[in-house]
């Protein structure tokens, strides 16, 4: 039975959270009606600019999912998607995506774009079908090397996520090696489950491509009695902000983290979701920043983000592991 003291300590953390819970959701209200009277000051969409007989830039990255805005500074335009001499049917095919025009009446279109493209998207001027411009889609994927050389993995630790590759590169003079998936060669391991490459001069690279999360250790079968392996972590994607794992930024995000933080409430999101301003580290700041986004048109919640992905900045933060 708690004593007393006991009792009234936690009517007191009780009611200080409550009062800190009242204080956020009034903030919000707060920002948000400062939002309705002034307007959203949030971070927009890449631009290109029209000019009589040019647009700049040419190219722009667009996360999958994002918007790209396109403005008419000058002259009358006819933006198409795809190629001006493109084929029916196939991704260049002129305006398949969108057809659009820029003039006084209509100086500005914003595209958004779908979260499942991967694949670039071409775009010309009808009026001026000599300049080409391309719309890049960030996937979020990468590449990682590790060398394989004087008898080690290089490095041995990687940590990436889904969807991600890691080229194995076999170094010149290099003995013969293999790269496979597994703790050990005991059949209980189930060594080579997911791969079993060569590793030579004449076979100097592989690459593998995760699809999954979870744990992927592997080993040379020549050496790894001399403790020759390695391991690769690959964690799940997210959406940044999405405390309550929901798939949309909202109010409830904001609360629960904090009551993660200050009732013991464990976490929906992983901490890398909860963590909205990307600083490296979970505390009320990230509730504020959520809301600020949400009700103030606050600075732009960083990536991963407006659709899950993966975070690529240095910090102790991990998903799914």
């Amino acid at each position: 039975m708690r004593s007393l003291k006991q009792k009234t300590e936690s009517v007191h953390t009780d009611r200080a959270f409550a009062s800190l819970l009242s204080a956020v959701v009034m903030v919000g209200i707060c920002l948000f009606a400062h939002r309705s009277a002034f307007g959203a000051l949030g971070e927009g969409a890449p631009v290109i600019q029209f000019f009589t007989q040019s647009f700049l830039p040419q190219s722009v990255t667009v996360v999958r999912g994002g918007s790209v805005t396109f403005e008419r500074l000058q002259g009358n335009h006819r933006v198409r998607s795809g190629l001006p001499d493109g084929g029916g049917g196939t991704p260049d095919e002129p305006g398949l995506l969108f057809d659009f025009v820029l003039d006084e009446l209509t100086p500005s279109f914003e595209y958004t774009l779908s979260p499942d493209r991967t694949e670039g998207i071409p775009f010309f001027d009808d009026r001026n079908e000599n300049q080409i411009g391309f719309l890049d889609i960030d996937t979020g994927e990468e590449t990682f090397r590790v060398g394989v050389v004087d008898n080690a993995f290089l490095p041995s630790v990687l940590y990436i996520f889904e969807g991600d590759s890691v080229r194995w590169e076999h170094e010149p003079n290099e003995a013969f090696h293999t790269v496979t998936s597994g703790l050990s060669s005991d059949p209980t391991h189930n060594p080579g489950l997911f791969f079993d490459e060569p590793s030579s001069g004449q076979l100097p690279i592989f690459v593998y491509r995760f699809r999954d999360r979870g744990e992927f250790p592997y080993f040379c079968r020549p050496h790894e009695f001399m403790g020759m392996t390695g391991v690769v972590f690959v964690e799940e994607t997210f959406l940044r902000g999405d405390a309550t794992g929901s798939g949309d930024i909202d109010i409830s995000d904001a609360i629960s983290t904090l009551l993660h933080l200050f009732s013991g409430r464990p976490a929906i999101g992983c901490d890398d979701a909860l963590d909205s301003n990307d600083d490296g580290q979970v505390t009320i700041a990230d509730s504020m920043f959520t809301l600020g986004y949400l009700f103030e048109g606050g600075r732009g919640i960083p990536p991963p983000f407006p659709i899950r992905g993966a975070d690529r900045t240095d910090d102790l933060l991990h998903c799914g592991l």
